[in-house]
């Protein structure tokens, strides 16, 4: 046996060996966990809700909209269209024609030039009539565009400030027969509108030879791969002049390289007629988009529904839905259930046939690589072979394999076993896509009002009674459930029958609803419970659900929820820490279970498309994973360009899961925490076939967001009354062979389902040229726990150490955005490389037990979180908090109680930490004569000014006394400035004095990506250190500043202004707040409806203009309404934002509201809250 067969063989073992342990779990006797009564807020009343995102489904929701009924439309997955695009089944088979509009434009044909292999072509010297910028210059001894190399626009670019003339030369007459001139593009950043070429044979006399416009301007971004701006001529020339033209709204031109081909000695061949390719995912899902919000149909991504509401007779009156803002009632008179298994008409007690044992067929394709054998599985050949062609131009072949995996039961555990199968047999690392999910044709069906017999009739005659179960009412279900023949369940489920068949629906579920009383008494009835197991169920942390504050609500009795699985740990989510996390508690033998809502393993270096470290601490474990994502690297044939190949690094994690024995659920969220006496036992999920509890004696919250750990109760921090802060967040493009991509245009809420839905939709208009989008919102900042330590920057800055360091991190300070934190307000970050300690206790979350949280959700303090958030070191601490789980499975202690030294050893021997911290101790509180000498160096230039704020109760009276007896005028202002954004007037006049006589500075605009150092200016600074002395006298000379700005003033100005006059909350601020709000263009810049958001939609994935907007009127506004309001004006403009698409505008706006008009509360410096000491070591 070879050591493939022998690798295969072990993996369909470990596989069998998975299905088996999930058979005997089922075989034990159910148990359930009891849902308390509660009160659901209606999120949509309707006549017809759609459950499921496919394309049946939504023709089903379009049509019914068009017959007059109001219709919602609930998705499992972060797009429309999985019966398409998750299964990768883009293309109509021969003899379909799409028959309907939305078919028609699902299935649009789309061409692409034939493909054209570029390679270095001829000699030339060539020069420009403007030098290359110092950002990215020339090469004199080896030149840039013309050393073959195009693959990365930040390190193989030449780049030109404004338009730019090249002339080349070939030294002698010379036949050409065209060219390429490969430029990178970002949307409004570094595009090529145009390139005119000519040729001359002595410099004096030129003619046009090719005029070559850029087709895809403003269409996405190649930033990995130059895109080929080419054109064909002959001619003989010994000169080629290009003038290049830049985008309009473009800054500079990033050129990779000039390829001049010569002219063919043989007569030029008939061009190829161009190649119809297959739909693309974007274009399915743009398609499905915008079919619903043309016909004015709500819908929300990411949503289960997982219970079917009652009316007072006991009839369907909707659905309650789950989602990461937690539950949500959906009423509706009828409805329409989509999902691959017929979920709502199960819940309903729909009668199906019984699931046959034995093998189970299932259908997986792969695009591009070679063809992959075994004895499990066939490859399916086709008369007319499926190629998908890339922007490149290169064609890769679609390999349908049939796979037989052996399955007793329908559990969602089983089908789980069968996709890593399914992925063990069939990945290679060739490919540049494949399906998400197993396609199957169900061997079970349900009985219904009216079964066909007999083939196929055809989507326009098979009886609608067909998809009404017997026995229930009120409910289609379209699927392959359906009581068909098995051949005609696969023809239902081809897309264009599946439309014609919903579209057939949505007209009759519309008449059905017109039919209907209106609904009375709609509830969610009880259960009784089965085998309780103790605990009480806890969904979504109310705080994520800030949209449904004072919502009608209905009475949801309790249920019990039944346990689908127990294990040792349970790791919820699969990104940048889990991932990790799972791999470390495996390998020290927990018998685990990790889940992930996507379908790759990674997060933001993975299905993000951060695929390169900006920086962090590469040792250890993360040295482990490169090395191995690296040999994958060394026989990739297709990738190019910098970083590492996505697709690779998540297969490394998922074999080192396999290897480790974790099961690996994909498509499933976490949905609450099972709790008791302040321990949580485990998980809720949110799976493909409806909900269930997994047993644990150890929970990792990996989902970057602190979801289940605020579910259980734990206090968290996150966006609220105090500031809109927050790191910019994006959503890459994807073309086929990408690998690093990063994007920063937006904010995202990863807690508030609607702003997750919003940017989704908006980016798939963003990048319509583009093969996908990205399924993971990168965002760099997120909710976190308060845990038993809080990290804050002077943590940071003074390099404390811990005696229970568990990761160091290294980073500069690449922020995403601006800094609150008074250290970086009096003296801004600089970019100094830093080591940075983070403790064991700021993953324990106050008052739970069994859970620990990784990742983004740690405990620290916002402007803490750049220098510990970099991969590497998410991926390190992650390893490390699931080798501290196993151990404290191992041991059957508390989570506080984990012997920390012992941990420590374990990571200094793979790496992780340098044999010193074994030593370390807490090196806080810091002495007072440290201080006392800090706040005598603090007036020279800031310097120690950490040290300073450290301490500050020590360090305030020696500040006021150096203030007094300060020898210079510039240095009373810095102690009058550092008092002064402490709350102490002290220093008040010297503020007021330096305020006064200083003209406005140069601002600063939001900056997303590419930030480092200051956010605000020395003025703006000022003005706010005045505000928060609370000095009426301050008022005015503020005021005079607030006169002189207007919309184009810098956003820090408006900042700082508003921040100063919120601080001192004095009435008479009010008008000349409410008279800047009312300048042009100032207001008017929420966001409050999609159509809106579309509308203002810059093409750049790394646009500011709409969050400088945004942010200006909604600080603005604040202050205004903490300075007492003018006509309600501010009040208006926060309503306004209170229902803006984007959540934590929203969520900030509420949170104003609700405090009320009065001044804001500081934050304290330093909040270390009362929790449990650092572990004994």
């Amino acid at each position: 046996m070879s050591k493939r067969q022998n690798r295969n063989q072990q993996r369909l073992n470990c596989g069998l060996a998975a299905v088996g342990m999930m058979l005997f779990a089922a075989a034990l006797e159910a148990r359930e966990v009891v849902e308390p009564a509660s009160l659901l807020p209606v999120l949509q009343e309707v006549d017809v809700v759609v459950v499921g995102g496919s394309s049946g489904g939504v023709a089903a929701a379009v049509e019914a909209a068009r017959s007059g009924a109001r219709v919602f439309v609930v998705a499992p997955r972060p797009y429309l269209g999985e019966d398409l695009c998750a299964s990768y089944r883009l293309w109509l088979e021969p003899g379909e024609e799409p028959g309907s509009d939305l078919a028609r434009e699902v299935f649009k044909p789309t061409v692409v030039p034939a493909p054209a292999f570029i390679g270095r072509g001829l000699r030339f010297q060539y020069t420009a009539d403007k030098p290359a910028s110092a950002r990215h210059p020339d090469s004199q001894a080896e030149p840039r565009l013309t050393d073959g190399k195009w693959q990365s626009a930040s390190s193989q670019s030449v780049q030109f400030d404004g338009d730019v003339t090249l002339t080349l030369d070939f030294g002698k007459p010379t036949a050409l027969g065209g060219i390429h001139v490969l430029a990178y593009q970002r949307n409004e950043d570094f595009e090529v509108a145009e390139v005119a070429v000519s040729a001359s044979e002595n410099q004096a006399d030129w003619k046009s030879v090719a005029a070559i416009k850029n087709s895809q301007l403003g269409t996405g971004g190649f930033e990995e791969t130059a895109l080929g701006l080419s054109a064909s001529f002959q001619t003989t020339a010994r000169f080629l002049k290009l003038a290049i033209r830049k985008g309009p709204k473009a800054g500079r031109v990033l050129l990779g390289e000039v390829v001049v081909e010569s002219a063919p000695e043989a007569p030029v061949a008939a061009p190829q007629p161009p190649q119809r390719r297959p739909a693309t995912p974007m274009q399915v899902k743009r398609a499905l988009d915008e079919a619903l919000i043309k016909a004015k149909v709500p819908f929300l991504y990411a949503s289960h529904a997982i219970e079917v509401l009652r009316d007072a007779a006991g009839k369907p009156a909707g659905v309650v839905v789950a989602n990461r803002s937690g539950r949500q009632a959906v009423l509706a008179k009828v409805i329409i259930d989509v999902t691959e298994r017929a979920n709502l008409a199960r819940l309903l007690g729909a009668e199906f046939t019984p699931w046959p044992g034995g093998l189970q067929v299932f259908n997986r394709l792969v695009v591009g690589g070679p063809i992959r054998s075994g004895e499990q599985f066939s490859v399916q050949r086709r008369e007319q072979p499926i190629t998908i062609i890339d922007r490149r131009g290169d064609a890769h072949p679609v390999i349908e394999y049939t796979l037989r995996v052996p399955m007793k039961d329908d559990s969602f555990g089983s089908f789980a076993a069968a996709e890593q199968l399914a992925r063990d047999w069939t990945w290679t690392r060739d490919a540049v896509d494949a399906s998400e999910t197993l396609f199957q044709v169900p061997p079970d069906s349900f009985r219904s009002l009216k079964a066909p017999a007999g083939p196929w009739p055809g989507a326009e005659r098979i009886p609608l009674e067909c998809f009404q179960p017997a026995g229930v009412e009120r409910l289609f279900a379209l699927g392959g459930c359906a009581p068909l023949s098995r051949e005609g369940a696969a023809q239902l489920l081809r897309p264009v029958n599946l439309m014609a068949v919903g579209a057939r629906i949505g007209r009759a579920a519309a008449e059905l609803a017109s039919r209907q009383p209106a609904l009375e008494g709609v509830h969610l009835p009880g259960r009784a419970t089965q085998n309780r197991v103790e605990g009480e169920v806890r969904q979504a942390h109310e705080s994520a659900n800030v949209r449904q504050e004072g919502a009608r609500t209905i009475p949801a009795e309790a249920v019990g929820i039944p346990v689908i699985g127990e294990y040792d740990v349970v790791v919820v989510g699969g990104g940048t820490g889990g991932a990790p996390a799972a791999i470390g508690a495996g390998r020290r033998g927990a018998r685990t279970l990790l889940v992930e809502y996507l379908h790759s393993l990674g997060g933001v270096g993975t299905a993000g498309f951060i695929a390169k470290y900006y920086h962090g601490n590469r040792v250890g474990f993360t040295g482990e994973i490169d090395r191995k994502v690296v040999e994958f690297e060394k026989e990739d044939t297709r990738s190019v360009g910098s970083g590492w190949n996505p697709d690779h690094k998540s297969e490394v994690y998922r074999r080192e899961l396999r290897q480790a024995g974790v099961d690996v659920w994909f498509g499933v969220m976490g949905g609450g925490a099972v709790v008791e006496n302040g321990r949580v036992k485990g998980v809720v999920l949110l799976t493909p076939q409806g909900r269930g509890v997994v047993l644990a004696r150890m929970v990792i919250d990996a989902t970057g967001n602190a979801d289940i750990a605020a579910a259980a109760g734990a206090p968290c921090r996150y966006t609220d009354e105090t500031d809109v802060a927050v790191q910019g967040a994006g959503l890459p493009p994807r073309d086929l062979g990408q690998k690093y991509l990063n994007t920063d245009f937006t904010f995202v809420d990863d807690t508030d389902v609607f702003d997750i839905w919003r940017v989704l939709v908006v980016a798939r208009q963003k990048y319509p040229a583009a093969y996908d989008l990205g399924q993971l919102v990168d965002t760099r900042e997120r909710r976190q726990i308060v845990g038993d330590f809080f990290f804050t920057p002077m943590d940071m800055m003074l390099r404390r150490t811990f005696p229970d360091t568990l990761v160091i991190a290294r980073s500069n300070f690449d922020t995403h955005g601006y800094t609150i934190h008074p250290l970086f307000m009096l003296r801004p970050p600089d970019r100094e490389d830093i080591d940075v300690r983070v403790p064991y206790r700021c993953l324990l979350p106050q008052g739970l037990d069994r859970i620990l949280v990784t990742g983004l959700g740690v405990s620290a303090h916002r402007d803490a979180i750049p220098c510990i958030r970099m991969q590497p070191d998410v991926q390190n601490q992650g390893y490390a908090a699931g080798v501290a789980a196993a151990e404290i499975v191992r041991r059957d202690i508390p989570s506080r109680a984990l012997d920390i030294r012992a941990l420590q050893k374990h990571l200094v021997e793979i790496g992780n930490l340098p044999p010193s911290v074994l030593e370390e101790k807490d090196n806080f509180p810091l002495p007072l004569e440290r201080v006392a000498a800090a706040v005598e160096a603090v007036g020279k230039d800031y310097s120690q000014l950490e040290v300073v704020l450290a301490q500050y109760e020590a360090a305030q009276p020696l500040l006021r006394e150096a203030y007094a007896r300060a020898g210079s005028k510039e240095t009373r202002l810095i102690y009058a400035h550092i008092l002064g954004m402490m709350g102490d007037s002290t220093g008040v006049n010297s503020l007021m004095e330096a305020v006064s006589q200083t003209a406005w500075d140069k601002g600063w605009r939001y900056t997303g990506m590419g930030q480092f150092g200051a956010c605000m200016s020395p003025l703006d600074s000022q003005i706010i250190a005045l505000g928060r002395t609370r000095s009426p006298a301050a008022v005015g000379v503020i005021c005079q500043k607030v006169e002189q700005l207007d919309a184009d003033a810098e956003f820090s100005h408006i900042r700082a202004v508003a921040m100063a006059l919120e601080s001192l909350g004095d009435r008479s601020a009010a008008r000349p707040l409410a008279n800047l709000l009312q300048k042009p263009g100032v207001s008017g810049h929420a966001v409050t409806d999609i159509e809106a958001a579309l509308k203002d939609n810059p093409a750049s994935g790394t646009d500011t203009t709409t969050r400088n907007r945004a942010l200006s009127e909604l600080y603005l506004a604040r202050a205004l309404y903490r300075c007492g309001d003018y006509q309600g004006l501010g009040e208006k403009i926060l309503r306004q934002y209170a229902n803006d698409l984007h959540g934590h505008y929203a969520r900030h706006a509420r949170a104003v509201l609700k405090q009320g008009p009065k001044p804001p509360r500081e934050q304290p410096l330093s909040f270390h809250p009362m929790a449990p000491p650092a572990p004994a070591a």
